[in-house]
């Protein structure tokens, strides 16, 4: 079973990611994570952005072959970076729940410039650069805005992952 994450920067990816870990035994891919282990200095050229997703595909076939839950935390902005962790659990026979997580900028541009805990490095900066880039998912997708207490939607997520397990 593979849970797909998508969002911009600071739309709350990783703490939705964190708290929904436990609830699914799921094993949690951040991209933030696995771009630090690889790149101490991370400079998000897109060369080091390739192989990071390259790790991550790796990383999420090992797991989804030995049968776990994986969530997978990471911007996947566009059609072309979805696809292939799409293609990856079609291949692996395992479920896919895809979740785009979303909060007005307002509460993403507070969150950017708070401090925080975590891998991720993302600032306003970033969140100017990509804001233009989210394509729309060719499959069917729970839309989740984090300004609101999570846990319906980790609910949702949870019931809809034990549905595409089976």
């Amino acid at each position: 079973m593979l849970v797909l994450l998508s969002g911009l920067p600071g739309s709350g990816k990783t703490t939705f990611a964190r708290a929904l870990a436990p609830r699914l035994r799921a094993r949690h891919l951040e991209s933030d994570a696995v771009r630090r282990s690889m790149f101490p200095t991370p400079n998000y050229t897109p060369q080091e952005s390739a192989r990071v997703f390259d790790e991550l595909e790796r990383l999420a076939e090992e797991a989804l072959a030995a049968r776990r839950v994986v969530i997978l935390d990471a911007t996947n902005l566009t059609e072309r970076d979805r696809r292939r962790f799409v293609t990856l659990a079609a291949r692996l026979g395992a479920g896919l729940v895809a979740v785009r997580l979303t909060a007005p900028e307002s509460v993403v541009r507070s969150r950017l410039s708070s401090p925080r805990e975590g891998f991720s490095e993302a600032g306003v900066d970033v969140f100017e650069q990509m804001r233009e880039r989210p394509e729309p998912f060719r499959v069917p997708t729970v839309v989740v805005d984090t300004r609101y207490p999570p846990e319906p939607s980790l609910a949702l997520v949870e019931r809809l992952a034990a549905q595409e397990a089976r």
